[in-house]
């Protein structure tokens, strides 16, 4: 079975600007390095450092934002692939469900938290519009969930 959404995608008016993540549950990078944050009405993800350069280009600095497929084991956006161990029984993955099958709209962009450092952003989905004194609206991008 795949559902698939679409999002709203938000970059801000100035480089390294964004709001804080808030209030959340973590859970720490297993064998991908990849922490996850769970709060409410939003999930957000801190990727190792050597992901996240690739990772911005494909989803974040374009105009047009490739296809992002969630799968049972894999996510996939554009040219990257990244394996992820059992990842559709995770906790993330059924947060990101509750966001993407909510009624709200939801949204991508980046935040940040103290807990994590100055320099660590984090990739945040929610169904909470950015504050547009910080943020604009940069394009639309579609997520698939495959279940299979």
């Amino acid at each position: 079975m795949t559902d698939e959404y679409e999002l709203k995608r938000f970059s801000a008016y100035f480089r390294g600007w964004c709001q804080a993540f808030g209030e959340h549950e973590s859970i720490p990078g297993g064998a991908e390095g990849i922490s996850w944050l769970l709060g409410d009405d939003q999930v957000g993800f801190i990727l190792p450092q050597h992901m996240t350069k690739p990772l911005y280009r494909e989803v974040l600095r374009t105009i047009e934002a490739p296809l992002l497929t969630l799968g049972r084991d894999s996510v996939k956006i554009g040219k990257l692939q990244y394996q992820l161990a059992q990842f559709a029984d995770h906790p993330a993955m059924i947060a990101i469900q509750k966001v993407l099958e909510s009624e709200s709209r939801s949204h991508l962009y980046l935040t940040s938290h103290f807990m994590y450092g100055p320099g660590a952003k984090i990739i945040t989905l929610s169904n909470k519009k950015p504050l547009s004194i910080i943020y604009k609206e940069i394009g639309r991008m579609r997520i698939r969930l495959s279940r299979e």
